[in-house]
């Protein structure tokens, strides 16, 4: 598996974009995009890795994967929601394949989606 640095590089030039217009796109300075490249320097913010991933055309999950990272979205719901910390351990404890969790995440999506619509009191 490629490093956070390596995957960003490959995404930029991918895109056909330099160093100093990425770097300026996503508001931090090329020298600071280079070391995060070349693996001197840490991951940087979750807010630049979003930025970065929006920039690059990238799913913004696999960055933050990748840098060991948590989307801050994620980790507050997780706090606001612990019955989603409930699943997550259940299916690790269980140890879920990636295709059962896709399978939930289907079953889930069409829980959302079949739903009866409220009806509307007439006027």
């Amino acid at each position: 598996m490629k490093s956070f640095g390596e995957t960003l590089r490959e995404l930029r030039t991918a895109q056909d974009l330099g160093l100093r217009e990425t770097a300026g796109r996503v508001g931090i300075s090329p020298a600071y995009l280079s070391r995060i490249e070349r693996g001197k320097e840490r991951p940087p913010r979750p807010e630049v890795i979003k930025a970065l991933a929006k920039e690059l055309a990238a799913d913004p999950d696999v960055l933050f994967r990748l840098s060991s990272s948590t989307d801050p979205e994620v980790s507050g719901y997780l706090n606001e929601q612990p019955e989603v910390t409930n699943l997550v351990r259940f299916l690790k404890a269980n140890d879920f394949s990636g295709e059962e969790i896709e399978r939930l995440l289907d079953l889930a999506k069409g829980m959302k989606t079949d739903q009866p619509k409220p009806k509307r009191n007439k006027p």
